[in-house]
């Protein structure tokens, strides 16, 4: 029974997969946060992270819809990504890549120097999302914003197999997800020692339903959603992410505990400039 209801899911969502990744969510945050600061604040340059930005679509589709605003705006797109075929495409679109390992490697940007950070679809891939932490907590300015994308574990369809007795489809052994998330949990990690304040969320894709549906009702029950976004503003407040965790609450290593050390100045600034 419950094999025939997961292949009933899997025929009817067949095609809405794209929708995982909430473009339009990455996009209308991150274009109003630069119109704001614009109008506003008067900056004209921003710095921009994809950590893990495949082909680059989420970057190139800020910069494609700033430059419609024709006003005197500069994107500096930077995209971490690993995969050569996705590096070479991704510069061929103007788009400065780093190639390194976002789970051990110092992230090579000054402290506070960048305005936006999108990790869309990586976090649940990752194990040591603590150091991953510590350099977001570093390198983003006051006031700039986090885009996180994730899978969502309370999903309508996650329940439903949850209620079965099933495992959810966010986090199985077969499979690439090594964490999962619901929003209560994403905020009481990310919000820790008030480095970071929770703006608000939105929901991408509703599975098992078609596309046409799928996206309002994303839109009207987010909490039950497919892909679960969520948008960060970086406090003013001071510190490492990693020693207050070493201090306050993890009991077991992690790569930058006392432990299993990180490497050295990894919580002042970098050496290398963006």
């Amino acid at each position: 029974m419950i094999q025939n209801l997961k292949n009933l899911f899997k025929k009817w969502k067949t095609g809405t997969e794209y929708l995982n990744y909430g473009r339009d969510i990455v996009l209308q945050w991150s274009v109003k946060y630069i119109i704001d600061q614009y109008r506003n604040k008067n900056q004209k340059t921003f710095f921009i992270l994809d950590q893990g930005c495949g082909h680059g679509d989420d970057l190139i589709n800020i910069d494609k819809k700033i430059k419609e605003f024709n006003l005197d705006i500069k994107l500096k797109l930077y995209g971490i990504e690993n995969y050569p075929p996705y590096v070479k495409e991704c510069q061929s679109k103007g788009i400065h890549v780093i190639s390194l390992d976002i789970e051990r490697d110092i992230y090579p940007f000054d402290n506070h120097s960048i305005d936006i950070i999108i990790t869309n679809q990586v976090l649940e891939h990752t194990k040591e999302i603590f150091w991953i932490f510590e350099q977001f907590t570093r390198i983003l300015k006051p006031e700039g914003i986090l885009i996180i994308g994730v899978p969502n574990l309370a999903s309508l369809h996650n329940r439903i197999l949850l209620l079965l007795g099933d495992q959810p489809t966010t986090q199985q052994s077969l499979g690439p997800h090594v964490r999962s998330f619901t929003l209560p949990d994403l905020r009481s990690f990310v919000e820790v020692n008030q480095f970071f304040e929770f703006v608000e969320r939105k929901g991408s894709n509703f599975y098992p339903f078609p596309p046409f549906i799928s996206k309002p009702l994303a839109d009207l029950f987010p909490s039950l959603a497919w892909g679960l976004f969520a948008k960060f503003k970086r406090t003013y407040k001071e510190g490492s992410f990693l020693i207050y965790l070493e201090e306050n609450l993890l009991e077991t290593p992690f790569y930058g505990s006392p432990q299993n050390p990180a490497k050295k100045y990894a919580r002042s600034k970098s050496n290398k400039k963006i």
